[in-house]
């Protein structure tokens, strides 16, 4: 069984990971995605920064299913707070990276990520609580 210290490294390992990745100066030209008749676009990167913190929301919901907590005290709602932080600091501080840019849609990715994962979240605490 994973333990609780073993559970909080691996959060704040990723944590750092994502910030050490979002001030490394690569650039990639990463297409958008057509659906349908081109009616709508999306770009792949926009998915990629949804989809990670997404997964990052389903590390700690993975974690409360086990009894593992990150914050003592009103977790899920420090989990948001220091989740958006690093959503908001990655994209600020490509400001300052060559080769990278500050883009505002890459920050609405990356909160809609939390957003869908905090609604997955909150609909399992709430099936887990019918169950009990």
């Amino acid at each position: 069984m994973l333990s609780q210290k073993l559970y909080k490294l691996i959060f704040w390992a990723g944590y750092a990971t994502t910030l050490i990745i979002a001030i490394l100066p690569i650039a990639g030209d990463l297409t958008k995605i057509r659906f349908g008749y081109g009616i709508f676009n999306i770009r792949l990167d926009h998915l990629l920064h949804l989809s990670a913190y997404f997964l990052i929301c389903m590390y700690y919901l993975w974690g409360q299913h086990r009894g593992l907590i990150l914050f003592r005290n009103y977790s899920l709602r420090y989990f948001v707070i220091v989740t958006v932080i690093l959503a908001t600091v990655t994209e600020f501080v490509q400001i300052f990276v060559p080769a990278r840019a500050f883009n505002v849609l890459d920050w609405v990715a990356n909160v809609s990520g939390i957003a869908v994962g905090v609604i997955v979240i909150k609909i399992v605490e709430g099936r887990s609580k019918i169950q009990d």
